[in-house]
């Protein structure tokens, strides 16, 4: 499971340090995807594959096509290095509007990499709305 928000930056590169407590669950590589909104969604392989299963589950097939022709082409499949930091394809940083400084978020399944001023925007939203959040 992934919990937990982190600050970090990208280098010039375009890699980002992975959260120690994130690493030993992409052990065997990660996909990188587009994510909902304008952030990165980081899945383990075997979570993708499920993940994948389940979205393309019931569709028709224009619906599928157009869903497989958004997804698919703009995922990667990365490993870590041996700093444990991700490479972000250049496409992808630009989808995310994601320049130096970006926020980790661990969202269940799942991580998420965002603007860091994006982030916080959009929780100081969260925080606005409320939501009868149960805890």
């Amino acid at each position: 499971m992934f919990l937990g928000q982190y600050d970090h930056s990208i280098d010039a590169k375009g890699r980002v340090a992975v959260p120690a407590k994130f690493r030993p669950q992409l052990e065997e590589g990660a996909v990188i995807s587009k994510g909902m909104g304008t952030c990165l969604s980081v899945y383990t392989i075997e979570r993708w594959a499920e993940k994948s299963q389940e979205l393309t589950e019931g569709k028709t097939t224009e619906e599928l096509r157009d869903f497989e022709r958004r997804i698919y082409p703009s995922a990667s499949e990365e490993k870590l290095d041996g700093q444990g930091r991700l490479v972000i394809p250049a496409r992808l940083r630009s989808y995310a509007r994601l320049e130096s400084e970006v926020t980790v978020a661990g969202v269940r399944d799942h991580f998420e990499i965002w603007d860091r001023a994006t982030w916080q925007e959009y929780q100081n939203r969260l925080d606005a709305e409320g939501n009868g959040i149960p805890f």
